[in-house]
């Protein structure tokens, strides 16, 4: 019985995705990038629930509690959950040197092109949202929180900016810049990363 829920539940979170393009991804990779996007859709479903003033997380991604800044993370996380489910995204695997991938790059977008994620090589060295615990996620992230921070940069959908990399700036920016965080592609992917986990 648990199986089949299980596999029904998997289901249901494919079921709300788009379908995708895939250019020069092995099997494998394909295979990853279908479930980190199920999975940033689910991660983006648990955060929509936890924009509240009285929500660590929130506070700690996005600082302390203002209605208005509160309405632009809830107007992001919304677009990005209809473009995961609206829109046909085509996945590029690139090798590095290419397409802005380097050594230490996970993955790149044009923010006016909000139909192609570059997906580079390290990409594929993260963990996965749904076996990965706090510590893992701190670390490094994940493969659906990296697909949300690229989508966070589309013009169209949050417009992000890179105003700070990692967790512990990305923590202390909210303190200090908390009109800039909500601006922010990491914030997004971090409190998305948090909500999904905290649900489980």
């Amino acid at each position: 019985m648990t199986r089949i829920i299980g596999i029904l539940v998997l289901f249901m979170s494919f079921s709300s995705v788009a379908k995708a393009d895939y250019v020069r991804c092995t099997p494998d990779q394909q295979v990853s990038l279908e479930k980190a996007v199920a999975e940033a859709f689910d991660a983006l479903s648990a955060a929509t629930v936890q924009i509240t003033s009285s929500n660590g997380a929130y506070r700690q991604w996005f600082g302390v509690w203002d209605a208005a800044r509160a309405k632009h993370v809830r107007r992001t996380i919304a677009a990005l959950k209809d473009h995961i489910r609206t829109s046909k995204i085509t996945y590029f695997c690139a090798q590095n040197g290419e397409q802005n991938c380097d050594s230490g790059t996970y993955a790149n977008v044009f923010p006016n092109d909000p139909s192609t994620i570059y997906i580079c090589q390290l990409y594929f060295t993260l963990p996965t949202l749904a076996n990965s615990d706090f510590l893992e996620v701190f670390n490094s992230g994940t493969m659906a929180g990296t697909i949300i921070h690229e989508m966070s940069h589309y013009n169209i959908v949050g417009g992000t900016n890179d105003n700070c990399y990692n967790r512990s700036v990305c923590t202390a920016y909210a303190r200090n810049s908390a009109g800039r965080a909500v601006e922010n592609a990491d914030s997004y992917q971090y409190f998305a990363e948090d909500a999904f986990l905290k649900q489980r």
